[in-house]
């Protein structure tokens, strides 16, 4: 239903009734006298989703979503502020400008945004829109069951019905409908032509039910599909071509090469897939069941310090020999050939198709980084020959691209991107001239990575390229490169916007595809400034970059109109929940505030605190202040670590008891606590000792502020933070209590142990990551001891507390019970909380109630003198 000024859901209000001025907090709710949040406030509050905007960019789709409450989806007008709802609403289209449609309590409802009318389709199980032909199909199941395709204009009117569906495929242009009918232990796959409406046209009859995976050509020109039975019978590869309508069947027996003891199978990770010439069918096939299940039988693991990997890795990566495969078929020329194999079972597709990159992940088993390196080779497709062409390359997909043209391969390799000109066999350093890096601190925990690439340009004539800053233009000959945005004078990160429906890079079998970016247009970019200030800018061949909106806030959830002159994203603060704000003609527009009774309530605020290092390198850490703040008090605070956390500055949190950790800094700030998220700077074979400098340095700074009560500062982390504040303590009497969660306690021991999520050795966490110790423990034994809690377990002089999952399949819980034990031997006052059922995030809500409430009352204990906790008095 429409709303006209306001829309009262579950007794709050959700959004105000005006179009709100564009400042940095608010204004309207200071009639309100505020008041002190509780947690029975907390359901109040909701998580904003951004989706989607219409074509020309004057309505747009959002969703509030609730912990404890019925989630909603709303559609807001930029120009007037009118509002539509829809509960559990979800899979939002707009269409042509003059309408809306969303699945909606198991309903289909299309909503005309002139008049507000709303058409209902109940127990609507799916459905597809086809622009081209402004058509609405869906499928819906009738009282007695059966499945019924509507096929509706976008107002509404039903235009054709059919029923017995089963399953249906639209075309990438929308202009023709696969399906398949059923009935009578017949299957019947059909296509009709969405524009025409003409007769449907039978592909294929087949005596027994069935369903199928399919693939389209592009253009709208072939598909391809396997059928899938529902007994026993085998599944069948067919190729069907629009021009001629021609039908071909892949019969694995009329190839030689086709491999015993296997058959064709609709895999959901190597799908069935058409290539844009309609050349080639790339599809999945495996071993029999009687093949895998005799390769299973084993009586005892035999474990080989010869092996690849480890039994547990193998098991989850699964054995090449015997796991899917991926093959091709010609069906224009019928030729076969089997892709990967036992000895090279990893594929990427060029962007052509027409070639394939084939590598082997084990081939340099066993060594100790997350991914070890490997030999890629390259095959042509339509000769199957194939040819080393990239030897000893690092593992990791993102640094081996397929340009988007299919003429070149883009990699990383001794600090520079190279490209491998496909037809000429060729490689070019591009990078190398330029006297620039191309690699940076870009991922937590890790040491410095590829910035990546952003794409190609048309026809593959150009690569953009990322470094820690700036994009960077190279042509594809190496003769010419531009750094085209100019972010390192400002230590302002630029790099290419994309919204949720139009990613750059996109996953394609066991690999990545790049997309094309079309410099005639504006470009769109994020910035993201070492001050904590982001935004959007763009860029043009004439201009270079150019500030359109950047603040000293967080931005998100960028989505642009269809022509994209127009754009939208949320932004946010510590103390400003997030809004959804619009961007035309050089103008930006507040069009929503998500939360706005969070105005009703004393709430803290954010800064960015600079200090430095034992070795004077200049740091950053949030320090977020107390809500109703009072200048002339000291108060206990909280000092949560992890690793680079200063980006976190004006990122809002929801208050909330349910916390997958235990840790939220709204809730601590409205308690009365200062919470400090400091920089730490990781130092190679030192990762304990370089976190205690960093951190008391940052506590010390902010002690220097005579703000904090210095003898009442707590101390937590989870996972590698749990492992610095386990260590931490052991070092200084800095801190009055700590929590230590998913902590890492023994160096030594943890070495030695299994990623069970992974099935892989934790050595690589020793290797270049996290630990940064490059050496096995019996190597550098000194260095381990220096940087293991448990070595100190004696020297602790606060009271700790440890909680772990005892399902823990990323840090083993026993890390948790060593340090335990240690404490406990030592004498020192220690509570450990082992949950049942918990992986290494808590997700079972009371847990997550549980271990939030138990933390609060830690620190109230001790950094509040509130001593009326019995578990901690007392224990459990």
């Amino acid at each position: 239903m429409p709303i006209s000024n306001h829309f009262i859901s579950r007794g709050r209000f959700l959004l105000s009734f005006f179009i709100l001025p564009l400042v940095g907090c608010p204004l309207w709710g200071q009639q309100w006298q505020k008041k002190q949040l509780k947690s029975e406030d907390y359901h109040l509050w909701s998580t904003m989703d951004l989706q989607k905007s219409s074509e020309d960019g004057n309505w747009i789709s959002y969703s509030l979503n609730y912990e404890q409450d019925i989630d909603t989806l709303f559609i807001r007008s930029v120009l007037n502020s009118k509002t539509y709802s829809f509960t559990k609403g979800y899979k939002t289209t707009f269409l042509n400008n003059k309408y809306f449609v969303c699945a909606s309590e198991g309903s289909l409802k299309l909503l005309n945004l002139r008049n507000g009318n709303i058409n209902i389709t109940k127990d609507a199980v799916e459905y597809v829109v086809s622009r081209t032909c402004n058509r609405l199909i869906i499928l819906q199941k009738s009282a007695e069951g059966k499945n019924i395709l509507l096929i509706k204009s976008f107002s509404g009117q039903v235009i054709s019905q059919i029923e017995n569906i089963t399953q249906f495929a639209l075309s990438p242009k929308g202009q023709y409908l696969l399906y398949c009918v059923s009935f009578q232990k017949h299957s019947y796959l059909k296509l009709l032509n969405l524009k025409k409406l003409t007769l449907d046209h039978v592909i294929l009859e087949i005596d027994q039910s069935i369903s199928f995976q399919s693939s389209w050509q592009k253009d709208d020109n072939a598909f391809t599909f396997i059928t899938v039975p529902d007994d026993r019978s085998p599944h069948v590869l067919y190729y069907y071509n629009l021009h001629n309508r021609a039908l071909k069947k892949f019969n694995p027996s009329a190839f030689s090469s086709f491999p015993e003891h296997t058959s064709l199978t609709a895999d959901n990770f190597r799908k069935i897939l058409i290539s844009r010439d309609s050349k080639r069918i790339f599809f999945a096939i495996k071993k029999d069941k009687v093949v895998i299940e005799n390769h299973k039988k084993k009586n005892v693991e035999i474990w080989n310090a010869n092996d690849k990997w480890i039994n547990p890795q193998q098991n989850k990566e699964g054995s090449f020999a015997y796991m899917t495969q991926l093959a091709v078929w010609l069906p224009l020329e019928n030729r076969f050939s089997q892709l990967t194999s036992k000895e090279l079972p990893q594929i990427m597709i060029s962007g052509k198709q027409d070639y394939a990159l084939l590598s082997n992940p084990e081939q340099y088993e066993p060594q100790f980084d997350y991914n070890g390196p490997r030999d890629y080779f390259i095959m042509d497709l339509n000769n199957f020959e194939k040819k080393l062409f990239l030897k000893k390359q690092e593992g990791e997909n993102a640094v081996v691209i397929p340009s988007p043209a299919g003429k070149y391969i883009s990699y990383f390799k001794n600090d520079n991107w190279w490209i491998y000109d496909i037809s000429k066999q060729t490689h070019l350093n591009l990078t190398q001239k330029t006297g620039v890096k191309f690699k940076a601190k870009e991922i937590i925990l890790a040491p410095e990575s590829p910035c990546g690439i952003a794409g190609w340009t048309a026809d593959d004539k150009e690569i953009i390229i990322y470094d820690q800053y700036d994009l960077w233009f190279f042509d594809s000959s190496g003769k010419n490169y531009k750094r085209l945005t100019h972010g390192r004078e400002s230590s302002t990160v630029f790099r290419v916007a994309s919204s949720s429906s139009k990613y750059l890079i996109n996953n394609l079998y066991d690999g990545l595809n790049s997309s094309v970016i079309s410099i005639s247009k504006d470009i769109y970019l994020t910035a993201a400034g070492q001050d904590g200030k982001t935004g959007f800018y763009s860029w043009t061949t004439q201009k270079s970059e150019e500030k359109l909106f950047y603040n000293d806030s967080y931005t998100d959830q960028f989505r642009t109109n269809d022509d994209g002159k127009i754009f939208f994203f949320s932004e946010e603060k510590f103390n400003l929940p997030p809004r959804v704000i619009t961007f035309r003609n050089k103008k930006a527009q507040i069009v929503f505030q998500s939360n706005p009774h969070f105005e009703k309530y004393h709430w803290g605020r954010s800064e960015l605190i600079e200090f430095y290092n034992s070795k004077k390198e200049r740091l950053q850490s949030v320090l977020l202040f107390p809500a109703n703040y009072d200048a002339t008090r000291k108060y206990p605070m909280i000092v949560y670590i992890y690793e680079k956390q200063s980006h976190l500055v004006h990122r809002y949190k929801n208050p909330s008891e349910f916390n997958l950790n235990g840790f939220n800094p709204s809730v601590l700030t409205s308690k009365g606590y200062f919470v400090l998220l400091p920089d730490i700077k990781l130092e190679k074979m030192r990762p304990g000792i370089w976190a205690l400098d960093c951190v008391t340095a940052a506590v010390k700074k902010v002690e220097s502020m005579n703000i904090v009560k210095q003898d009442k500062i707590g101390l937590a982390g989870h996972s590698f933070g749990g492992y610095e504040a386990s260590f931490i303590v052991t070092q200084t009497p800095m801190f009055a209590a700590v929590v230590a969660s998913g902590a890492i306690t023994d160096l030594n021991s943890f070495y030695y142990t299994v990623g069970q999520q992974s099935g892989k050795p934790n050595m690589w966490r020793f290797k270049t990551y996290q630990w940064n110790m490059d050496k096995a423990p019996y190597e550098i034994p000194t260095q381990y001891d220096q940087n293991s809690p448990i070595r100190f377990a004696d020297k602790v002089q606060t009271p700790v507390l440890l909680w772990t999952g005892k399902d823990d399949q990323i840090v083993d819980p026993k890390q948790s019970i060593e340090f335990y034990l240690a404490l406990r031997r030592a004498s020192k006052k220690s509570i450990m909380l082992l949950y049942p059922k918990e992986n290494h995030l808590l997700s079972i809500p009371e847990n997550q109630k549980d271990i939030t409430l138990k933390m609060m009352q830690w620190f109230d204990y001790f950094l509040k003198d509130d001593i009326s906790t019995n578990w901690i008095k007392e224990g459990i």
